[in-house]
């Protein structure tokens, strides 16, 4: 006999090409009431099945995918994935589980979509976290080690802001509290605290306003 409940649990959908890993991931979820698996997709062909035919709430993705129509492994099977989802409205959240946690794979897959980008070191506490924040309160989850290493990236040309950063950094300079900023960007306010702590860091700014006023004397307020 169908649970009744199931249909109130969160389905989730686990993308990932190895066996063992896609398991481990099923069995930090498994004694949730609230989650339901259902299904993992080793290939990026068995993701858009599922994507087609079935109601999908969270999607764990890996990036790296073996595309079994072109016979190897794609480094962009997860970004075409996120592109197919973006281009045919798909409601589903995603969720990235990489073990590719430089900032340019991250940056890539939140301005392609993604809501949430773990480690696949994640714990079963961390990636139940993740679920939830972005599916029921629809903010996006970064974990908090590769979100440092987002705001901390510059390069030897001076200051590199990401978009995320320069929004952010455009409404502290309008006075919006982290709260405001938060609910604006459908983001945690611990999350817009770390990215401000971040940017005065990286401005090498005393305070907000010093901040702001670096950031304007050096033209990053500019709005394009």
């Amino acid at each position: 006999m169908p649970d009744p409940y199931m249909n109130q649990a969160i389905k989730i959908l686990i993308a990932e090409d190895h066996p063992v890993v896609a398991e481990g991931y099923a069995n930090l979820l498994k004694d949730s009431a609230d989650f339901h698996t259902v299904g993992i997709a080793g290939t990026a062909q068995e993701v858009y099945h599922y994507l087609k035919t079935q109601k999908i709430d969270v999607l764990l993705l890996d990036l790296v995918l073996p595309n079994i129509r072109l016979h190897e492994y794609s480094q962009l099977a997860g970004y075409d994935i996120l592109d197919f989802i973006k281009t045919n409205n798909i409601d589903v959240r995603v969720i990235v589980l990489s073990s590719h946690e430089e900032p340019s794979f991250i940056v890539k897959a939140q301005s392609k979509g993604a809501m949430g980008y773990l480690s696949k070191k994640v714990d079963r506490f961390e990636i139940r976290e993740a679920i939830r924040r972005v599916e029921l309160e629809k903010k996006e989850y970064i974990q908090k080690h590769l979100l440092s290493q987002i705001i901390d990236n510059t390069n030897t040309d001076g200051i590199t802001l990401t978009q995320r950063e320069r929004s952010i950094l455009i409404y502290i300079s309008e006075g919006l509290t982290s709260k405001q900023i938060a609910d604006k960007l459908s983001l945690a306010n611990d999350t817009i605290r770390d990215y401000r702590e971040g940017l005065i860091k990286k401005f090498g700014a005393k305070n907000s306003v010093n901040l702001v006023k670096i950031a304007s004397e050096n033209g990053y307020l500019i709005q394009l």
